[in-house]
This record gives structure tokens, C-alpha cells and sequence, in this order.
């Protein structure tokens, strides 16, 4: 897509106007010297990119077969022996008609012990709207067969744990219900519904159910009983739980806008440790490698030191490239004896290998910078955020741009968990839509030249703009116009129902 001015710049390598933008040069005598030994502490291997799965919701990671579930492809299967991991298996679905036969959807895995059979569920919404899990047989993983399904009579199916013939679904309001598996058939044994219970994710430890529980924080139940789990204990935690992975007696909660850390050596007291705050939303977590959690933080995919929980480190932060311009990391899985981490977005799936090493780690905020409306000749300025994400100083040894585009600071050093503020003017050539770029050049070694787009001049509402008029009917029926709303505080939330 072209605007009037400025082409949109792609990568570093190929971007079709890079010399309106200017190329990365070595540093000049008044800069900082870069450090050219940087190791990158996540290497990218590889992608498997395809149109034909969407929304990668969550992924499972046995050894080298991958097992992930899709919005629009329902459960894929990947060989991860390789860089770019390679599919086996393109679309599974439960054949009992349950699945969209167009766009089959599923959102969660849960892999059996023995890794033979593994369970997906389905939450139910306007393309799936029935509520259901299937189990299905993947001794051979190129060839999952299909063994049995259940369809609750009430509530939404979001996470699971399976093991031997036990499944245990988290059904948010609905509580936690056990269930046994014989044969070709799922049977109901057993359902608590805990005071403010919104289960999310549920992880099997014997007979010890641990479940991240949305607001209520983190949940222990005793499964021994072989019906109704009886809940044991509550670590209460601020924000909302919605992943949970066990390393020894820790769990690590992906809760809210923090990496939550809790003590469950004494089942019966859970203590939280520390809830580390981070930089995206975590959606999901994994366990990369002995005392070292990946986050899947939806702008990025982050790595934390959690050996001492008194002092949690970032240790990685990579940005997941998408097919467009925007990072969505919305699922992780890891294998920790071989150090391979699994990052899923919107149209791919990423192998990475978790490095021996050390370097600094270059995030910018915002990724995108729009200025308004502009008349010819008219300028505008922005700030643009350099952080250093990694443990040891950037160096930032350029900032190139268009000959519309200054920026005020071109070189300096960011210590680790530093930032430094770039103020970006723009000029304005033209009342039409108008797109460029700035590009920055550090030592960060795996990302030494990174692009944030500008952009002036688009068509639409600016702040301080009148709302325009619109009337609107609500799920009640009512209708809302411009005239109901004057003089009062509006907010405005965007969402995708798919």
C-alpha cells in the first residue's frame, strides 16, 4: 500500500524507498563505540507461516512434535526437529458435527502424561456455539485419532489437564469439573464451584489440582477422592490469573500485567512470592529452562530469572514477526531440557533455542507514531521511547530518517532497564496521506536495525475533534445517540467477538 509522499518501508534489507530513509552508518567519533560480541539469549530458528491457521491460541510442546490449537484450523500438529518447525497434521476436529466445518476452532490442548493421547476444548461461541472437549489418540502424531467427546449440560470448557483416564476442565463460573475416560466415553464424576471461582487453566500434580482462578488468584484442590475435587487452599493474588506452570514447589502465574510467583511447597498455605510486574499482558507461560519462565505478553515475548524470587531479572525480549507491522505473541511453550521455546501469533508459529548468553535488548514505544492532521508545511513533534529490555547496555549509534522526518538525539547508551526519550519531528509536504519512518541502529544483536513507521494525515477523527454523529442500539434494544451522550464521559471499547 502506497501513500502520497512516502512509501510504507518493509525490512531493513528490502524496503522498496530505503534511500529516502537512509542507511544505518558506522558510528561517528562523538558516539558511544557499539560492542560488536553481543549473544543473542533467544535465538529465532524458524517460522512455520501459513494464512491457514489463524489466532494460535494454545500451543503444546512434547519433545520435537508440537501441538497447537487454532482459531479458524482447529488442532495443528508440527515437527519441531528442524529450525522452521514442519506440519504433519494440517486441521483436526471432533467428526460428530459439533465443529465448524469451514472454520474448526479450538482453544485449548491438554497433553496426557504418556503424550498417546491428548484432549482440546472448545469454549462455544458464534461459530462453535456448543461447548465441548474431544480426546484424541496421538501415539502416532501425524495420525490423531479421534476417541471420545463431551458436551457439558451447562457452563464454557476453557482450560484442561489429563492424565491416564482423569480429565479436569476449568469452566470459569462453572467451576471445576472431574471427569473419567473408558473407552469411547466421558463421564461426568464430579463438579465444585468455589466461592468467586473463574476457572481458567488447571494443572495436574498427582492428586493435587492447581488452578489459576481469574480474580480469586490461585486455587489447590485435592483430586484423590476420584469424584468432586475438594478445594484445599487460595493464594489470593491481585489482577486476574489465567496461566499457571509448575517448577518444583513453585508455581508461575501469568496474571494481569505481572509474573506472579507462588511458594506451594505446603499445599495447604500457599504464599505468594513476588508478583513481578511486566511490560504487556501475559497470556500465557512456560518454563524455558531451570529457573528461567518465557511469557507470552502479546506485544512481545519475554524471559525471566526467577532462581531468587526477591529479585526477578528479564533476561530476553523478542518481538514475534507477524505478517504486518504488529507483534501478537498470544501463546508459549517451552522444553526445558532442551532449551527450545515455542512463541505463537497470529499467523505463525516460532522456534526459538534459549541461549548461554547476554546482551542488550532494544524495545521502542510507541511502535507506530501518528501526528494528525498537517497542512503543507505545517510540523509536529512526537516522543519516541528507546527502552533496553536486556542486561547489558545499548548503544545506540544512529537514528536515520526521511529528509521530512529530524529527530533531536541520533546516538547515546541506555543501561539495562533504562530508557532514553527521542523527540521525532515531522513536516508535512502534502494534505494527503502521508506515511514514513525512522530507523534505529544499535548493537542489539539480533535487532540492529529496527523501523517505526509515521504516518499524517489519515483520514479519520483527531483528538479534540467533535464526535461525529451516530446512533447505535445496545444488546438490550436501546438506542444511543450523539444528543444522549453530550456533556458526559464516554468510553469507547473495541473488541473482536471471533
Amino acid at each position: 500500500m502506497l501513500f502520497a509522499g512516502l512509501g510504507l518501508l518493509g525490512g531493513c534489507a528490502d524496503a522498496p524507498n530505503i534511500a529516502e530513509v537512509g542507511q544505518c552508518r558506522a558510528a561517528r567519533p562523538e558516539c558511544p563505540a557499539p560492542v560488536d560480541s553481543h549473544v543473542d539469549p533467544l535465538r529465532h530458528l524458524g517460522r512455520a507461516n501459513t494464512s491457514e491457521f489463524i489466532e494460535i491460541t494454545d500451543i503444546v510442546a512434547d519433545g520435537e512434535t508440537v501441538y497447537l490449537c487454532t482459531g479458524v484450523r482447529g488442532l495443528s500438529v508440527f515437527d519441531a526437529s528442524a529450525g522452521a518447525p514442519r506440519r504433519l497434521v494440517e486441521k483436526v476436529a471432533p467428526g460428530n458435527g459439533l465443529a465448524d466445518g469451514r472454520f474448526p476452532r479450538c482453544q485449548h490442548v491438554g497433553l496426557d502424561a504418556d503424550a498417546e493421547r491428548l484432549v482440546i476444548t472448545n469454549r462455544g461461541d458464534e461459530v462453535q456455539p456448543q461447548s465441548w472437549l474431544s480426546v484424541f489418540d496421538v501415539a502416532d502424531p501425524s495420525r490423531p485419532r479421534e476417541r471420545a467427546t463431551w458436551v457439558p449440560d451447562r457452563g464454557s470448557i476453557e482450560g484442561v489437564a489429563y492424565e491416564g483416564n482423569r480429565i479436569f476442565a476449568a469452566m470459569h463460573t462453572s467451576g471445576v469439573v472431574a471427569l473419567t475416560v473408558d473407552g469411547d466415553t466421558i463421564t461426568e464424576v464430579g463438579r465444585t464451584l468455589a466461592p468467586g471461582t473463574d476457572a481458567w487453566k488447571p494443572v495436574l500434580r498427582g492428586d493435587d489440582l492447581i488452578v489459576a482462578e481469574g480474580e480469586a488468584g490461585l486455587r489447590i484442590y485435592d483430586v484423590s477422592g476420584g469424584s468432586e475435587p475438594r478445594l484445599r487452599a487460595t493464594a489470593e493474588i491481585e489482577g486476574s490469573s489465567r496461566d499457571v506452570v509448575l517448577e518444583g514447589d513453585r508455581a508461575y502465574v501469568a496474571t494481569s500485567a505481572a509474573l506472579t510467583v507462588v511458594d506451594i511447597a505446603d499445599l495447604d498455605a500457599p504464599q505468594v512470592l513476588v508478583q513481578h510486574s511486566v511490560t504487556g499482558t501475559p497470556l500465557g507461560v512456560a518454563v524455558a529452562a531451570p529457573g528461567v519462565v518465557a511469557v507470552a505478553e502479546w506485544d512481545e515475548l519475554r524471559g525471566y530469572d526467577v532462581t531468587d524470587p526477591s529479585s526477578v531479572t528479564q533476561v530476553f525480549s523478542e518481538v514475534v514477526p507477524t505478517n504486518d507491522a504488529f507483534s501478537r505473541v498470544l501463546a508459549v511453550d517451552a522444553v526445558a531440557s532442551s532449551g527450545r521455546v515455542f512463541g505463537g501469533e497470529w499467523t505463525g508459529l516460532h522456534q526459538f533455542s534459549l541461549e548461554a548468553g547476554s546482551g542488550p535488548e532494544i524495545g521502542l514505544n510507541p511502535g507506530s507514531v501518528q501526528f494528525g492532521t498537517l497542512a503543507p508545511g505545517e510540523s509536529d513533534d512526537r516522543v519516541l521511547v528507546v527502552r533496553n529490555e536486556g542486561d547489558e547496555p545499548l548503544t545506540v549509534t544512529d537514528i536515520v530518517s526521511a529528509d521530512d522526518v529530524s529527530v533531536n538525539e541520533t546516538c547515546f547508551t541506555v543501561p539495562p532497564g533504562g530508557s532514553t526519550a527521542v523527540e521525532v519531528a515531522f513536516v508535512s509536504s502534502s494534505p494527503e496521506a502521508l506515511q514514513s519512518a525512522v530507523r534505529v541502529c544499535s548493537d542489539d544483536p539480533d535487532e540492529p536495525q529496527t523501523e517505526v513507521t509515521l504516518s499524517a494525515n489519515i483520514p479519520g477523527v483527531d483528538v479534540g475533534d467533535p464526535v461525529p454523529t451516530f446512533a447505535l442500539q445496545d444488546l438490550q434494544g436501546n438506542t444511543w445517540g450523539t444528543a444522549d451522550l453530550q456533556g458526559k464521559v464516554t468510553v469507547l471499547a473495541y473488541f473482536a467477538t471471533f
